[in-house]
């Protein structure tokens, strides 16, 4: 990916930023839209780029960022890139699935090889940060109902970040973890071990989008 190397990330950026449900459709610097780009193309290249210095390291994870939205979400390989009839929600959703399939199939991976890194997963289920708000302030008034409705069925940052603290620090854990909330299909409670799609979990689908990510970004590991 172009401009993309580790060491010059704190320079050229000075920050590491998520986002979700853009509209309308922006795309990279490379032409990938920014979705897909940003949550997963984006930490494909970044742990390839890194895989060596995790592997020197002591008990060193990766640990991925998926969403409860990858449940309903379905990767179009013919249109990745959401050309074609582009919606934030399902590109969120669609950008959130390969994270899902990315981590589980780097798990795959590093056990074939023989590595000592683990990769692990967590989602936050439904968490009250900064990204919903700034996500639905282009859709008008319906947008800032929808915004301030959310305040009522999301969690705390302090709560939803324990599922990403779990998969980083609970001591031994083998790879391929996955954490989330406990209660109400995953959207918001204590930290229990989270189940994912069918779809991201199927290891043709994870060479697939492997292979594609590879071709994508330019970088190649394991």
């Amino acid at each position: 990916m172009t401009g993309w190397t580790a060491d010059r990330i704190p320079d050229q950026h000075g920050r590491i930023a998520g986002v979700a449900l853009l509209g309308p459709r922006r795309t990279s610097a490379d032409g990938f839209e920014l979705q897909l780009a940003i949550n997963m193309l984006g930490h494909f290249a970044l742990t390839g780029l890194l895989l060596g210095t995790l592997a020197a390291a002591r008990r060193s994870r990766v640990v991925s960022l998926s969403s409860i939205t990858h449940k309903n979400a379905r990767l179009d390989f013919d249109d990745l890139m959401f050309e074609r009839g582009y919606r934030a929600a399902p590109a969120y959703g669609r950008s959130k699935l390969a994270t899902t399939i990315f981590g589980i199939e780097l798990d795959r991976r590093l056990r074939a090889a023989g590595s000592p890194i683990v990769s692990t997963l967590a989602h936050p289920g439904l968490t009250r940060t900064n990204l919903t708000p700034r996500a639905w302030e282009h859709r008008g008034r319906f947008g800032r109902l929808i915004a301030r409705l959310g305040l009522l069925v999301t969690q705390p940052v302090e709560q939803g970040a324990l599922p990403q603290l779990r998969a980083a620090t609970e001591p031994g854990l083998r790879g391929g973890r996955f954490f989330g909330p406990s209660r109400l299909w995953e959207t918001r409670g204590p930290v229990t071990e989270a189940r994912p799609s069918r779809e991201a979990a199927d290891p043709a689908v994870g060479k697939r989008l492997w292979a594609a990510a590879e071709e994508l970004t330019g970088v190649s590991y394991l």
